[in-house]
């Protein structure tokens, strides 16, 4: 399901907004609550009554929020996991082919040392879907041209070692699969879409409160809305893979690059 067109633009579009919104909902509850509570014949019934409603509400959108911000964050340590898997697994594959050694072994070396690069270029790429795609070949040709070398290490001398590489070959080529399916799973739309209707009910709720009482507090109420504005900012960056501030650390990847160009490669 595709994302809300109006979650995809900036934050300094989207945080702003939703600040507005909620302010919107709580003035209007205020004002009906206000004008309803004059008309009251019993105005004590209706404040306790409306408070709790209004407490109700806030609790309903404290636990949506909590849902939605376990589904992004879920999806980010997954992301981030991937990253320490697929370093590992390259890794993995560099060590044995070392070990067989010759002319496969050697060139699977190399071409590994390159794909490495190129799983970073998988990240740094962001949204721009031509360099994806580029990326996406890459790593297609590679993956063959590795498999090719290691097929011919495997039929010249099937051995357990030679077995071994293509076994950890095969989890790293899963793991790039794994890896670009991660970055399309995001939480739900509809889950955001309910985040934000109940995060201004319940601002409208808690305004009505508000009026019935015949109070306002503005500034611990925009206290309120800065701290909801930020917890809702949050499950939105984490639920961009690649447009998001708070992005998985590529560390594991950039020290198998630089192991790789600091390696002799026999020849």
């Amino acid at each position: 399901m595709g994302m809300n067109p109006f979650l995809e633009q900036s934050f300094l579009v989207i945080g702003p907004v939703i600040f507005l919104l909620l302010i919107l909902a709580t003035g209007i509850g205020y004002k009906v609550g206000k004008r309803q509570g004059k008309r009251a014949s019993s105005a004590e019934k209706l404040e306790k009554t409306a408070g709790t409603i209004a407490g109700a509400m806030l609790a309903l959108f404290g636990f949506i929020l909590a849902i939605s911000l376990s589904m992004a964050d879920s999806h980010f340590e997954a992301r981030r996991k991937l990253v320490l898997d697929e370093a590992n697994a390259i890794g993995t594959g560099r060590l044995r082919a070392l070990t067989i050694g010759g002319e496969h072994g050697t060139e699977i070396v190399r071409l590994l040392n390159d794909y490495a690069r190129v799983r970073m270029d998988f990240f740094a790429a962001g949204e721009d879907s031509v360099r994806l795609k580029s990326v996406y070949q890459k790593t297609s040709d590679l993956q063959q041209r590795i498999w090719n070398h290691a097929s011919a290490i495997g039929r010249n001398a099937p051995t357990p070692i030679s077995a071994i590489l293509l076994s950890s070959l095969n989890e790293m080529f899963d793991l790039a699969s794994t890896r670009r399916w991660a970055f399309e799973v995001r939480v739900p739309s509809y889950v955001i879409n309910l985040l934000l209707l109940f995060g201004l009910l319940a601002m409208g709720m808690m305004g009505y409160y508000f009026g019935i009482c015949g109070v306002h507090h503005p500034i611990l109420s925009a206290l309120l809305f800065v701290a909801f504005t930020i917890a809702i900012l949050l499950v939105i960056d984490l639920n961009k893979p690649r447009g998001g501030y708070i992005q998985p650390e590529q560390s594991p990847l950039n020290w198998l690059v630089e192991e790789g160009e600091a390696q002799k490669i026999p020849q």
